[in-house]
């Protein structure tokens, strides 16, 4: 079965379950966008998408996932840390690194707090 026979079928089965079909298209695959009863808009390819009016949109979500991602990444980081000072609990880098991680983690935090989609 092709890629685009696959995609015809799962926006069949999205129409089947109630789904929206809407008059826009997916910009990746060009399959029409729907709109399923809990307002998420999904691409039958791609699942899940986020629709932008302008590319002031785009770029307050490009930064809203780009923190998202970077706490990710300094929480892992810290785990690592963490389990370093479970062998050592005097290594003095070890804790001032994870006090580092902390830090940006906060800031991430507050940055996020304001950002004009938070509000």
């Amino acid at each position: 079965m092709s890629k685009e026979d696959t995609g015809v079928k799962k926006a069949a089965e999205l129409l089947r379950q109630g789904a929206t079909m809407l008059d826009i298209a997916c910009p990746k695959c060009h399959m029409p966008l729907f709109k399923l009863k809990n307002g998420d808009i999904v691409c039958p390819n791609h699942g899940k998408v986020i629709v932008v009016k302008d590319e002031e949109e785009e770029k307050k979500i490009t930064l809203s996932i780009s923190l998202d991602m970077l706490e990710d990444v300094l929480f892992k980081s810290m785990n690592s840390v963490v389990e370093k000072i479970k062998t050592d609990p005097m290594d003095s880098d070890a804790l001032l690194q994870i006090i580092r991680y902390l830090d940006a983690i906060e800031r991430i935090r507050k940055i996020k707090s304001i950002s004009p989609e938070n509000k």
